[in-house]
């Protein structure tokens, strides 16, 4: 959809401070004779850094991958550094032309992270109105078939969201019809296909959305649809809507730095100022890893993505009562931390079916774990701590259990030793789903498992204070 005012509004509200490391006109792809180009900006000299992409709006036909520098250094300013896209615009292309750019530009940056210094387990996307939709676009398209493309969090700037319905889209007629190649009444597929509300599923990323309550061309209806669907789908979301604001960021420019900041800092950034002291994808194998069991475990590829699969029960007999299957990261030994994991549970669903994660692992008589299980009891989805006894549930906070829908979740631990505090995450990285406080042992090895199930394990983050033993 048509982006004016955003463009104008955004010079005055991420500023224009200069970065001298502006890569401009990268090629990531070619069109026949046409080299289709992006620009990238660094974080600065570090390695893994975070990413944003940015996606000019313009409604599919006008806009500039420059429009974007001004957000990109903003990003850049808060450690997070930022690509901004070039893409087939209409009427020169129709759908799926722009999408297919996008996806392309993605796929890019993820198979030259090493080159740009990037993390590719932790890249959001944000655009405005035409920008909004295809970042939702490609955020919440399904990655069964290429699952190493993943997005860890979408920022949508009043994008569209329902093109099925016409008479949601009848003010905006001309402009859909350009982008879609024709007549709407003749292009009901294509319609459907570019509708991000169609895409929405359990295990997508997290969503924030601003929107003009008074957006006369991509009504407030349209993100209303969203995020609809989104919270019965049990996705993350917010929906921030800017009263009395037409198509554009109004007034709201302050509330929006604060938010876009803080979501980016909480699913990009880790929500830490620790330093990232360890990672793991399993591309090279999982040499770093001591099982209980080596004969359960095995690194596999399937869909392009590499992962860590617990196979089969284990024989590994512990001496108390606690978890069977570990497996423990041998060269890093932590006090305060936040931990993420990348979890896939293989079990058919049943009342216990679960994962584990591990912290503060002294010996296999004396360590903290968590049980993410289907259905909470005594003995399952808690903290719990092992100390030469049978395990003991310590959480004093924790939901009824964890929907182990069927893909990939994320999950996070945040320990900090010295207070005893931990908190437990899965898929909302804002609101803990378990909570404890103990200081039986602030410092030791994390791992990862099951107490007696099957699941894969990747995309292993760990940010904190590193102890010498």
């Amino acid at each position: 959809m048509k982006l004016t005012s955003f463009a104008v509004a955004s010079l005055l509200l991420f500023g224009q401070s200069c970065f001298a490391d502006m890569q401009e006109d990268i090629v990531y792809a070619k069109r026949g004779d046409r080299e289709m180009k992006l620009d990238f900006l660094s974080a600065g000299d570090g390695e893994m850094q975070p990413l944003v992409i940015c996606i000019h709006g313009g409604g599919w036909s006008r806009g500039n991958k420059r429009d974007y520098h001004h957000v990109m250094r903003d990003i850049a300013k808060h450690g997070v550094a930022a690509a901004s896209i070039q893409y087939r615009l209409s009427p020169d292309a129709t759908w799926p032309a722009h999408i297919e750019d996008i996806k392309a530009a993605h796929r890019f940056l993820v198979d030259n992270a090493k080159r740009f210094q990037i993390d590719p387990e932790r890249i959001a996307v944000t655009g405005g109105s035409a920008g909004g939709h295809l970042s939702l676009m490609l955020g919440l398209e399904p990655k069964e078939e290429i699952e190493a493309l993943r997005v860890r969090g979408i920022i949508n700037l009043f994008g569209p969201t329902e093109l099925r319905d016409i008479a949601k889209i009848e003010h905006a007629r001309s402009i859909v019809e350009t982008f879609v190649g024709g007549k709407l009444e003749d292009h009901a597929d294509a319609r459907s296909d570019a509708s991000p509300v169609t895409l929405v599923g359990r295990t997508d990323p997290p969503v924030l959305t601003f929107h003009g309550t008074e957006d006369q061309l991509v009504p407030f209806e349209q993100a209303t649809i969203l995020h609809d669907a989104l919270n019965q789908a049990a996705v993350p979301n917010r929906l921030f809507p800017m009263t009395n604001t037409a198509h554009g960021l109004g007034s709201f420019g302050d509330e929006v730095v604060s938010q876009l900041n803080a979501f980016l800092n909480v699913y990009v950034k880790s929500g830490t100022d620790m330093p990232l002291v360890a990672y793991e994808d399993f591309e090279h194998g999982a040499a770093r890893w001591i099982p209980t069991d080596k004969a359960v475990w095995k690194a596999e590829s399937t869909n392009g993505r590499t992962f860590y699969s617990l196979k089969k029960n284990s024989d590994y007999k512990p001496k108390v009562r606690s978890p069977l299957n570990i497996a423990l990261l041998s060269d890093v030994d932590v006090s305060n931390f936040v931990l993420d994991v990348d979890m896939r549970s293989t079990n058919e669903p049943y009342g216990h079916q679960s994962l584990c994660l591990f912290f503060g692992h002294q010996d296999p008589s004396h360590f903290y774990y968590v049980h993410f299980g289907r259905k909470a009891d005594a003995h399952a989805n808690s903290i719990f701590l092992v100390n030469d006894e049978p395990r003991v549930s310590i959480a004093t906070d924790r939901t009824d259990g964890t929907d182990w829908s069927r893909g990939w979740h994320r999950a996070r631990i945040k320990r900090d030793a010295e207070a005893g505090t931990i908190e437990v995450f899965m898929d909302d990285m804002e609101n803990p789903v378990m909570t404890a406080n103990d200081k039986t042992f602030t410092q030791g090895k994390i791992g990862i498992g099951s107490f007696d199930d099957m699941g894969d394990f990747d995309a292993i983050r760990l940010w904190g204070k590193r102890v010498n033993k």
